[in-house]
This record gives C-alpha cells, sequence and structure tokens, in this order.
C-alpha cells in the first residue's frame, strides 16, 4: 500500500505488518488503525486510528489521528533511563526526501524533539511549539531560527 511505502520509507528498520481485515470497538474510525508492539510483550503499548470529521458536532468538521497507550506500562519498560530533555523543538516540512529523514534521524539521536509537518497541514512551526525550522540551503538540511511575521 502507498502508506505502507511511506512509513517503510522514513522507518526502514522498523517491521511494519499490515492486517486487512482489522476492525475493533466502535468502529467510529473512519481510515487507519494502528498498534505499536514490542518484542517480548504481549499485548500492543499503543493503538490508534485516523477520524474525519471529528468536531463536527462542534462547528468545525476536521480530520485527525489520534492513539492511546497506557503510560504506567511505557514508564515501566523504560526503566530508568533518562533521555537527554530537548531545549527545544525543530520543525520539519512534509516532504519525502531522504536527506531531510537522515538529518531528523540525526538530530533525535542527539536528543532533539524534531516534529514532521502533516501533509495539508495548516499549523505552521510556531503554532506546532517550534522555535526552529530545518530548511534546505545549498542542498543540505540546515537548522534555522523561527522567525514571527507581524
Amino acid at each position: 500500500t502507498k502508506l505502507g511505502q511511506l512509513v517503510q520509507a522514513s522507518y526502514p528498520t522498523v517491521p511494519l505488518h499490515i492486517d486487512l481485515a482489522e476492525l475493533r470497538g466502535y468502529r467510529y474510525k473512519t481510515g487507519v488503525v494502528f498498534a505499536a508492539f514490542q518484542p517480548g510483550q504481549g499485548r500492543e503499548l499503543a493503538r490508534g486510528g485516523r477520524y474525519n470529521n471529528i468536531g463536527k458536532a462542534f462547528g468545525q468538521a476536521r480530520a485527525a489521528t489520534g492513539f492511546s497507550a497506557d503510560l504506567n506500562r511505557l514508564t515501566q519498560l523504560a526503566g530508568n533511563t533518562t533521555a537527554k530533555r530537548p531545549s527545544n523543538a525543530i520543525f520539519a516540512p512534509a516532504i519525502t526526501d531522504a536527506n531531510l529523514q537522515s538529518k531528523i534521524a540525526e538530530l533525535r539521536a542527539a536528543g532533539y524533539q524534531v516534529i514532521v509537518e502533516l501533509p495539508q497541514q495548516n499549523a505552521d512551526a510556531l503554532a506546532m511549539g517550534c522555535n526552529e525550522v530545518l530548511t534546505q540551503i545549498d542542498g543540505q538540511w540546515e537548522r534555522a531560527a523561527v522567525t514571527s511575521v507581524d
């Protein structure tokens, strides 16, 4: 599937399994559903899916993707490790580019929080709480400060 190809392009080392017959609960999700697993664990760590027209009853229909996770379980699995806390967030554009994916992976490995824009997203870097943005300069992806437009 196209979605499977996009996920594998961004995360080539993560195993991906597609179940075309998966149906859950109240069936209020309107698109792809997903679950995250870890080897050796008997159940999913998180689950979620796509919801179209969320908020329609309140006057503004929006598309969204959501998930739920058991934070107690995730904390137990994390053990006593302490991740480097990012001092800022970096916004990355929603494009398919191997060099961009490498830069995002490099920054995340260094402890930075990188928020990747969703296709057709209307929020900008500032709205997403980012104070930096990845920008392509002379073919290289570089961090740049976010400037507000007043």
